[in-house]
């Protein structure tokens, strides 16, 4: 009765190891996870409505949302579960549109845990839409450790 009892007891401790072992190598991999899945940037002088559809690798609408944004205003929008506690770059298509269909963009991007999508908007620029990558390990959004 004693050996299955510490059977029992090593049957429950592997898991548990195993899982806190998993989430300690991920933080000394590369720190903590940035919150933002992406940030919409409003760089122009007039406030613009953005829409943002996100799909995932198999084409599928995972995320639609129409923002309304101020000049230089910026909103985030928080990372999903299955991308923060995931160490796989995944791929994600992000449909920009701009102002009710004005100006429209679709770009594929990979993303990990470290990284978050930035949409900025600028009627200035070449393209009103740029969509770009910011990758950071161990630094909140103000540029803080952790």
């Amino acid at each position: 009765m004693q050996s299955l009892k510490k059977i029992l007891f090593l049957l429950l401790i592997i898991p548990v190891v195993a899982i806190v072992g998993y989430y300690a190598l991920m933080l000394l991999a590369g720190g903590p996870a940035l919150p933002d899945f992406f940030e919409i940037r409003n760089n122009d002088t007039k406030a613009h409505e953005v829409t943002v559809e996100v799909l995932d690798s198999h084409n599928s609408s995972i995320f639609k949302e129409s923002y309304r944004l101020h000049p230089n205003e910026t909103i985030y929008e928080a990372k999903p579960s299955s991308l923060l506690h995931s160490v796989n770059m995944k791929e994600y298509t992000f449909r920009t549109t701009l102002d009710n269909g004005t100006e429209e963009a679709n770009v594929s991007i990979p993303l990990h845990r470290w990284s978050t999508a930035i949409i900025v908007i600028d009627w200035e620029n070449r393209y009103p839409i740029t969509t770009m990558v910011k990758i950071e390990t161990g630094r909140d959004r103000n540029g803080f450790r952790r």
